[in-house]
C-alpha cells in the first residue's frame, strides 16, 4: 500500500515536469520576447569623450547617457584592455536602458586608451605580456583605484543627466 502511494506520487511529479526540450523552447522564446521589448523600448543615447580630473592627473573616458531626463550612474570598469570600442558598446546599450554610463581608462598615467582591438591580443605571447604589464601596474599602484573611484563617482554625481 505505501509502495503503491509511493509509485502514484512519483507518477504525479513527472506528469507536472516539463520536458527539458519544451523548457528550452519556452526560455528561448522568453529571451527574444525580452529582448525585442528592450530593444523597442530604447532610448536615444548621446556619447562624448570627456576628461576627469584625479589626483594623479586627467583621465580621458567616455561619458554615455541618455538624451533627454535624470538617469543613474554607472561606472564600468573596464578589463585589462582597457576603454576600447567593446566597452563603449557595452555602455550605449546601458544607456540605451536609461542609465548615464562612465567608462574610464584605467591606464591614463600611462597611456590615452592603448587598446582598439583585444582580438589579436595572446597572453601566451611574452611580448604582448610585456604591453600590459606597466599598465596594469599603473592601476595596480596602492590607492590608485581608490583614488581613481572617488574621482569617477563625483564627475558622475555632477552630471545632469
Amino acid at each position: 500500500m505505501a509502495k503503491d502511494r509511493s509509485n502514484r506520487q512519483k507518477k504525479d511529479a513527472h506528469a507536472a515536469d516539463i520536458a527539458r526540450r519544451d523548457f528550452v523552447a519556452l526560455s528561448v522564446t522568453a529571451g527574444l520576447a525580452g529582448t525585442a521589448a528592450s530593444a523597442a523600448a530604447a532610448l536615444d543615447v548621446v556619447e562624448t569623450d570627456v576628461e576627469i580630473k584625479t589626483p594623479d592627473g586627467t583621465c580621458d573616458a567616455a561619458f554615455i547617457h541618455p538624451k533627454t531626463g535624470s538617469h543613474p550612474g554607472v561606472l564600468i570598469w573596464p578589463d585589462a584592455f582597457g576603454l576600447r570600442p567593446a566597452m563603449r558598446d557595452m555602455a550605449k546599450r546601458l544607456a540605451a536602458d536609461g542609465y548615464s554610463v562612465l567608462v574610464p581608462n584605467p591606464f591614463y598615467r600611462v597611456s590615452k586608451a592603448p587598446f582598439t582591438d583585444a582580438s589579436s591580443f595572446s597572453f601566451q605571447n611574452p611580448a604582448d605580456r610585456a604591453k600590459l604589464q606597466p599598465l596594469m601596474a599603473s592601476v595596480n599602484a596602492p590607492g590608485n583605484p581608490e583614488k581613481d573611484a572617488v574621482a569617477y563617482v563625483a564627475f558622475l554625481d555632477a552630471q545632469k543627466v
